[in-house]
């Protein structure tokens, strides 16, 4: 599976000074001040292909409330004929990205150092993707090399896309003990009620942008981002296993001169994150 790094207590609720009358606490008017910073509260899915050899999958994924930062992994399937799990260094990857999360100082998270230190103590073999996105302020910062990455949804659609880093197609830029790392970062800017759907390859090449519009569209209520995650998985997943869906892979594959018929079989991974503004209680004396 992949790692969940669920922390609670993200920001802090402040309360005024007290008054102290005739031995009673009097609180006068409590009200509750919208700040001008954000936060970012997520939760995901993981669907790893049936392979009673790698019942664990390869790819794998956190969620760091603390930090305000998630990420995911994709281990390169290619290293089987090795006789190499490559999940096994997407998992030691993204362990190591949490651990250099925590490292960091109190001010803004650096997702690009974070992945470069994570890279430079991986020692397991294999390679992987990576996409490590967080939350400061209002800016969405985000690192990423090869093809997993995320999209922001703003009123239900797409508005922001990762781009995707690959030599050509189906062969990725990835992430490997020893090798150079050219990692694309940048940031986005947010607003309250924005939706950033991050993804492994698995929920890429199923899923155009269209569809997981879709289902923000027609979600009854306010859904929690983890069940927003399970249906935009179960549906990639769907897709994947459909001859007749003409998925987003078969689109690239003909542009690339390739054949391929219906959706790609992979491990899936879905983080969902809600963006929502930090209310901090107050109390007016």
């Amino acid at each position: 599976m992949g790692l969940f790094h669920l922390l609670n207590g993200f920001g802090k609720f402040r309360i005024g000074n007290s008054l102290i009358k005739k031995g009673a606490l009097a609180l006068k008017k409590r009200k509750k001040k919208v700040s001008r910073r954000l936060k970012m509260i997520a939760g995901s899915s993981y669907l790893p292909k049936e392979n009673k050899h790698k019942p664990m999958g390869e790819d794998a994924h956190f969620v760091c409330n603390e930090r305000q930062a998630v990420g995911v992994a994709d281990g390169v399937g290619g290293w089987a004929i090795h006789g190499i799990d490559a999940g096994i260094y997407a998992r030691e990857l993204m362990n190591n990205t949490v651990a250099a999360l925590a490292l960091q100082g109190p001010g803004a998270v650096d997702p690009k150092q974070a992945l470069l230190d994570a890279h430079s103590k991986t020692t397991a073999l294999g390679s992987s993707t990576a996409c490590i996105v967080s939350l400061k302020g209002r800016r969405l910062r985000f690192a990423n090399v090869g093809d997993s990455g995320f999209m922001v949804f703003r009123a239900k659609r797409l508005a922001f896309r990762s781009p995707v880093q690959q030599y050509r197609f189906n062969f990725p830029y990835q992430l490997q003990r020893g090798g150079e790392v050219e990692v694309v970062e940048g940031e986005v800017w947010v607003e309250p009620g924005d939706i950033v759907v991050v993804g492994t390859d698995g929920l890429l090449d199923n899923m155009f942008a269209s569809e997981i519009e879709e289902i923000l569209q027609t979600t009854e209520g306010r859904p929690w981002p983890e069940q927003i995650a399970w249906t935009v998985a179960a549906m990639a997943l769907e897709n994947a296993k459909d001859e007749n869906y003409k998925s987003p892979f078969q689109c690239d594959a003909a542009v690339a001169g390739q054949d391929h018929i219906g959706g790609k079989y992979d491990d899936i991974t879905v983080v969902v994150a809600e963006i929502e503004p930090l209310i901090r209680s107050s109390i007016k004396l």
